[in-house]
């Protein structure tokens, strides 16, 4: 979850419809297509205000394929691998390498090669829980990378809740968002973290004590508590303010029952056998 400058420019996304009007089964397509690219950039790429055009019959799949038969271009391939990602820009996780259409082709074909409605992500965001889904009801949808700036700044934690050990990791938006951004991260969050989210969740909780028994010879509810926040400091910087870790890192410094119970399994974790 952050916020990324376009790819391209609108002309840029133009002349490849422009490009391909020249062939035959394309050229009465053009002016209905380039008018649905200055609609998707004028209403911000928004599910509500931007609906699917009906180009007539037999179009939408030869628009839907267009991405596959271009997917493995150079310019798709470097969006693809795009340099000074530190996590993936949809859901935070430490994978980068594939693309997500932010409105699904399958619901939006005319966008599928349009390269402002494809984001730089992890395989999981494009083929996982989110799927096919546009939205949850006004104002309910997805972060947009390009347009929703105030994403590059902290949006969400994850609450740490008991039995610590065997916690559950619930992902919630920092309470300081206002209307309707909070009900933006609330539909996102619930749409774009899976199993592979809890899951590294539960493997950095559960090592979290021996990471903090090496680096801290106090063992004082402080001196844990500084240890979490250069941590958070840590992941922010390495893979992002919105990265899984940071997440995390920011949720348990909101929990002080986290934290001691951090510092007691550390605790136990140097005492000899026995004691």
């Amino acid at each position: 979850m952050q916020y990324l400058p376009f790819p391209v420019t609108a002309e840029d996304d133009e002349a490849e419809v422009k490009k391909l009007a020249k062939k035959p089964e394309w050229e009465p397509h053009e002016a209905a297509w380039l008018a649905t690219y200055r609609a998707y950039l004028e209403k911000s790429g928004s599910p509500f205000e931007v609906l699917p055009h009906n180009f007539g019959p037999g179009v939408g799949d030869r628009q839907y394929s267009l991405y596959d038969t271009r997917k493995g271009s150079g310019e798709l391939r470097r969006m693809r691998r795009k340099e000074g990602l530190k996590s993936c820009p949809v859901c935070g996780s430490p994978v980068t390498g594939d693309l997500d259409h932010y409105l699904p082709r399958t619901n939006y074909p005319e966008f599928s090669i349009m390269r402002a409605n494809l984001v730089p992500a992890c395989t999981h965001c494009n083929s996982g829980v989110k799927r096919a889904t546009v939205h949850g009801g006004e104002p309910r949808r997805f972060i947009h990378p390009y347009f929703d700036d105030w994403a590059g700044q902290e949006v969400w934690y994850v609450d740490v809740l008991p039995p610590f050990k065997a916690a559950r990791f619930v992902p919630l938006g920092v309470p300081d968002l206002r209307a309707p951004r909070d009900e933006i991260v609330e539909f996102h969050l619930e749409n774009v973290l899976g199993m592979q989210f809890q899951l590294s969740m539960a493997t950095e909780w559960s090592s979290l004590p021996m990471q903090i028994k090496l680096r801290d010879t106090e063992l004082s509810v402080a001196s844990v508590t500084a240890q979490i926040h250069q941590e958070l400091d840590v992941a922010s910087a390495s893979k992002g303010l919105n990265s899984w870790h940071a997440a995390l890192y920011r949720g348990i410094q909101r929990n002080t029952d986290a934290i001691q119970y951090l510092r007691n399994e550390a605790i136990v974790a140097i005492l000899p056998p026995g004691a």
